[in-house]
């Protein structure tokens, strides 16, 4: 089975053509047999040994497409796409299918490491008001100290969010 995706223009053209060489079938077969043909000589290469070449056909209904379409543009892929990965998932084959994750985890530990810096600077400061004849102010730098801790504790959270969020995204009712 050979499928091939044409514009509308090509195929009536290409049907006017099969019309008497009987048939779409037909045709193409001679059109392969001939191109072949002047290829003969040409280097063959091996095809991919883990190349997918099973096909499943699945049919949805108006409703059951459309939400595969808006789920699909959630993540930034086509259906096919959401529907592979959706299926891998299950199947234990891929596990890492979520390319958008990244994307959402990316600014939380941008953020992350920001928070880091600083609470590094506040404890040097810390350790500097520590000091007998220093004049800053140790309960300041506790409070930014105490307000980082915060933060990122929120940022965590945020985290957890968006890992739930993958999680429970590919988990199926019973």
């Amino acid at each position: 089975m050979l499928t091939a995706r044409v514009d509308r223009e090509l195929l009536a053209a290409f049907d006017a053509v099969a019309e008497g060489r009987g048939g779409r079938s037909a045709l193409l077969r001679t059109v392969l047999q001939q191109a072949l043909k002047r290829v003969a000589d040409a280097p063959r290469i091996a095809p991919r040994a883990d190349s997918a070449g099973n096909r499943v056909s699945l049919t949805f209904t108006d409703a059951e497409t459309a939400v595969l379409d808006h789920r699909a543009g959630e993540r930034g892929v086509d259906r096919a796409g959401w529907i592979k990965a959706l299926v891998r998932r299950h199947i234990a084959l891929k596990a890492g299918v979520d390319d958008g994750l990244r994307d959402a985890v990316a600014p939380i530990r941008m953020q992350l490491q920001r928070i880091g810096r600083n609470l590094n600077q506040a404890m040097k400061a810390g350790n500097a008001a520590m000091m007998a004849d220093s004049g800053l102010q140790i309960e300041r730098e506790l409070r930014r100290i105490a307000d980082m801790r915060e933060e990122i504790n929120e940022q965590i959270e945020a985290l957890a969010d968006v890992l739930r969020g993958e999680t429970s995204f590919w988990k199926v009712a019973d």
